[in-house]
């Protein structure tokens, strides 16, 4: 008679402790990777993005770099906006390009836009085309923000063009102020005006949506934008998530487009105006490099 072999005292009572043990062990793991996932998801911390552009219209082997801002929304990265100005003026700017919505339609304060402007004037000249934010402010609200700006120092351009020279290279540079709705009364004729220059001609329009139908087949050769957030959430792959005016997966969210006559440049912006919060969309501080070569190395400072 084979007599049945019994545990030791307390081993079952040990299987048990261990069993809970592994449990909450991965319990805790479980959490820590969400949180740190979470962060990372949802991190409002500044990123700097680059980009490169070729264009044979850059004189030589010249490289023109150009920063660019969009969306703020009235936000600060550090007190007065010091830590964006520390960090635009590392990088060095030939340009500074500003998409316009850097202000809230429903805040009269500009103190921000202000002193952020008067700071970044100091470091490279600054073109500002506005948004449906400044224009609510400035035409329904009668708010003074243009005439500021321009004291600031400020190239403010509402549907307007300036000359300019960068380095060697002939420059257009201007700001289209209108929504795609009302392209045909208020932007159209600027727009065969413009496109006639044969000198570089970078266009600040706020609207990406200008770019689906009205300006699809324009020649630009870089066209800057904000104004979708980068779709609010951004996912692999896909892209940006949402926009009002569009709907699901806007088609130009954020990044760089070859469309057939123009690169459009979208930016991601840097602040937001909604309830929701920003996913896997970090604000964006965006520079464009725009070469004479196409073999140029790219800068990453």
């Amino acid at each position: 008679m084979v007599k049945e072999a019994k545990e030791p005292a307390g081993t079952a009572s040990r299987r048990r402790r261990g069993r809970r043990v592994r449990i909450v062990f991965w319990l805790v793991l479980t959490a820590v990777i969400l949180v740190l996932g979470g962060r990372r998801l949802l991190s409002e911390e500044l990123e700097v993005s680059f980009y490169h552009l070729y264009s044979p219209k850059i004189v030589g082997a010249e490289s023109v770099r150009a920063v660019v801002l969009s969306d703020l929304h009235n936000r600060e990265f550090g007190p007065g906006n010091r830590e964006l100005t520390r960090q635009i003026t590392a990088l060095e700017p030939d340009l500074i390009l500003i998409a316009g919505d850097m202000v809230n339609a429903d805040d009269e304060n500009l103190d921000i836009v202000l002193n952020l402007c008067r700071a970044l004037v100091e470091i490279a000249p600054v073109y500002y085309s506005p948004g449906n934010h400044e224009s609510n402010l400035m035409y329904e609200q009668d708010s003074p923000l243009e005439s500021l700006l321009t004291e600031c120092g400020v190239h403010f351009l509402v549907t307007w063009s300036e000359e300019t020279v960068v380095g060697k290279t002939p420059f257009l540079i201007g700001g289209l102020n209108t929504s795609p709705e009302g392209f045909s009364e208020y932007g159209a004729a600027f727009m065969e005006e413009y496109q006639q220059s044969a000198a570089f001609k970078l266009l600040i329009s706020h609207y990406p949506s200008l770019y689906y139908n009205a300006l699809a087949d324009a020649e630009i050769d870089l066209a800057v934008c904000g104004h979708f957030h980068g779709g609010q959430v951004r996912l692999p792959v896909l892209g940006g998530l949402y926009h009002v005016d569009t709907g699901f997966f806007p088609q130009y969210s954020g990044g760089m487009y070859q469309l057939s006559r123009a690169a459009v440049f979208v930016s991601r912006g840097m602040g937001g105006h909604s309830p929701f919060p920003r996913v896997n969309n970090r604000p964006e501080l965006a520079v464009i490099d725009i070469n004479g070569r196409q073999d140029a190395t790219p800068r990453q400072s």
